[in-house]
């Protein structure tokens, strides 16, 4: 019977044994905790953008809508706003009223000024200089290369 009961209590120490080795690699250490709760952190992070991103996608259609909407209404209103209602049908009477106004002239079709003007423009008006003017033909223009250079100073 002592054989029957070792037998019995080393099946259980065995048992007690086997379950202590199972449940220790079974729990997760710290850093694989902390591994999938970044894991999911991330999936959370990029659902978000993705809605993000869809509602954007979505209020930029919608704008786009609108923009097409008002572009339409825009086009139907220059239409009916070209055309003059038939109140204000002109009476053949006012198509000669019309007709005798003076016509304008474009200033391209208008005569050219007089020569006395053109001389007066041109000696008056000078189109500005990128230069300083020199005072005598001696003198050395602001464009020569050694302008403003004293040869003492070398």
């Amino acid at each position: 019977m002592l054989e029957i009961t070792l037998f019995l209590l080393g099946g259980v120490i065995g048992a007690l044994g086997s379950y202590v080795v199972l449940t220790h690699n079974r729990s997760e250490s710290a850093v694989e905790r902390k591994l999938r709760e970044l894991q999911d952190e991330f999936t959370a992070y990029r659902e978000n953008v993705n809605q993000h991103f869809n509602r954007t996608a979505d209020l930029v259609n919608n704008l786009t809508e609108s923009y097409v909407k008002v572009q339409k209404h825009l086009e139907e209103a220059s239409v009916s706003f070209a055309e003059p209602p038939k109140s204000f049908a002109l009476e053949p009477q006012e198509n000669q009223a019309i007709a005798s106004l003076p016509q304008f002239v474009a200033v391209e079709a208008r005569e050219k000024p007089a020569a006395r003007d053109a001389t007066f423009a041109e000696s008056v008006l000078q189109p500005p200089r990128d230069y300083a003017p020199k005072s005598s033909p001696r003198e050395k223009g602001t464009l020569s290369e050694d302008f403003g250079l004293d040869r003492s100073s070398y």
